[in-house]
């Protein structure tokens, strides 16, 4: 038997998971860390916290194994993207990480737009101009901390960072170089026109590997306080959410939702058409010649957890789906819009928020909380048809905290129209971090298979009708 281990960085935690050759968990350890946020709009993370929880969960998880760590035989990388850390050659961080939250970078988005244009950029690097992405947090660094950027080696995000910890060799891969804004994502290179046109050294940017190439062993110094063997192979990772849609076997016909504090929907394709379809962002994927687009819903189940703690508060989500079932027996009407945080993909309406249409005086609570997860349904409907997906998907793999509901994962399955399968661990990160560590040692994992599938049952045309309400709502309020 084989063992790899994951690490997933995320934005507030690190989570380290032990698995074997058949994807069983032999372990997990998880740690939560902070947010730094000195000013508002100003998001931050000291990276060496990253690299602390790194080794003390991945110790924790060897040790709940009862294996021996240098049975390790390889290990990779699920990760926050767009989030960057200057470093000098010792890898120490010379400030915080600027976090992918954090959108202090309003000038330099202004002068983006100026220099290049929005479809300019969208074409080149298939996502649009937005504070969020790694181009105008490192131009803010080069003008408002040019003492910082003289003394900086490597501009790094945080996958880089912890496999330059581990192998002394930072580098990243193409589905973290895409949420740069300076990633030609047709050519799979760094983009010259944009770094020469701002004067930034690609050799100060990681080199860019596939998903599962071998980086190296791990450092003899590392290897001894992990307890693993000195012969333990990293292998490039990926971004989270393309991890996941690794682990969960995203491929022809097959697109994964990831259903948790927000959602983000996966499709595969195999050419870039970022002059065409401009709805939703594009990504370089694990595989070459792949790339993928992903619709996010910024706030989702965080919905529904809005609904629980002011209507269901100390209850159970078995209750709220309890009284969900019960409304929607009796043919609720009420719909809801998820646009709590602000405008969303695939239509971006500036003026769009949060909203509950059509209350009445015989409104219940067990109403809100269906139209959450209808709302939220309908809006995957709406990024499938952005990404063409009707005529060519035939299943959608769901996974995340909303796959605990055998309700709303059948309300998705009417809403859309497709079956719906997830699979046996809500691990599908870690899952295709595995499966990436096991490439790298010459192995190969099939993805996670499935405990659960359902179908479209006969509530599927009354959906349909509900969902062309909801959008002539949606554009009365909002278009």
């Amino acid at each position: 038997m084989s063992i790899y281990l994951s690490v997933d960085l995320g934005t507030t935690g690190c989570r380290s998971v032990l698995f074997d050759d058949a994807l069983h968990t032999l372990g997990i350890a998880y740690e939560e860390s902070t947010l730094i946020t000195p000013k508002e709009g100003w998001t931050e993370q000291d990276a060496n916290v990253w690299w602390n929880m790194t080794k003390s969960t991945a110790k924790a998880a060897i040790a709940k194994a009862g294996v021996d760590g240098k049975a390790v035989r390889g290990i990779s990388i699920s990760s926050q993207g767009i989030t960057i850390v200057p470093v000098d050659e010792a890898l120490n961080p010379l400030c915080n990480a600027l976090s992918w939250l954090d959108v202090r970078a309003e000038e330099q988005i202004a002068r983006i737009e100026r220099d290049f244009g929005g479809e300019a950029i969208f074409t080149l690097t298939g996502k649009p101009i937005n504070a969020c992405y790694t181009l105008p947090k490192l131009l803010w660094l080069m003008q408002e901390k040019p003492e910082i950027v003289a003394k900086t080696w490597k501009f790094l995000m945080p996958m880089d960072f912890l496999i330059g910890k581990l192998t002394g060799r930072p580098v990243t891969d193409h589905s973290m170089a895409s949420g740069t804004l300076f990633y030609d994502i047709k050519n799979a290179v760094w983009s010259d026109a944009i770094l020469s046109h701002y004067g930034i050294d690609k050799n100060t940017l990681p080199d860019i590997l596939w998903s599962g190439e071998a980086v190296g062993a791990v450092l003899p110094s590392v290897a001894e306080e992990l307890g693993l063997s000195p012969d333990c192979v990293v292998a490039v990772g990926a971004q989270d959410q393309k991890c996941a849609a690794y682990g969960a076997g995203l491929d022809e016909g097959v697109m994964t939702i990831s259903l948790g504090t927000a959602a983000a929907i996966t499709k595969r394709w195999n050419e870039a058409k970022t002059e065409i379809n401009k709805g939703v962002g594009w990504c370089g994927y694990a595989q070459p010649d792949t790339w993928v687009t992903e619709g996010v819903i910024n706030t989702a189940g965080t919905c529904l957890r809005w609904v629980r703690d002011r209507m269901f508060r100390d209850e159970k989500y078995a209750v709220i789906d309890a009284e969900a079932t019960e409304a929607r027996a009796r043919g609720s009407s009420l719909l809801f819009y998820p646009y709590m945080a602000g405008p969303s993909s695939p239509d971006y309406y500036p003026d769009s928020e949060g909203a509950f249409y059509g209350v009445s005086l015989a409104t219940e609570r067990g109403d809100f909380a269906l139209a959450v997860m209808e709302g939220i349904a309908f809006q995957i409907r709406i990024l499938l048809e952005a990404m063409e997906a009707y005529g060519n998907v035939h299943t959608l793999v769901l996974f995340g905290g909303g796959a605990n509901s055998d309700l709303w994962c059948q309300i998705i399955a009417d809403a859309t129209g497709l079956a719906i399968k997830v699979p046996p661990t809500p691990e599908a990160a870690s899952a295709g971090a595995a499966m990436l560590a096991a490439n790298a040692v010459g192995n190969a994992i099939k993805p996670l298979g499935f405990a659960k599938e359902y179908t479209p049952s006969e509530r599927t045309a009354d959906y349909d009708e509900k969902y062309e309400k909801y959008r002539r709502i949606e554009k009365k309020l909002w278009a």
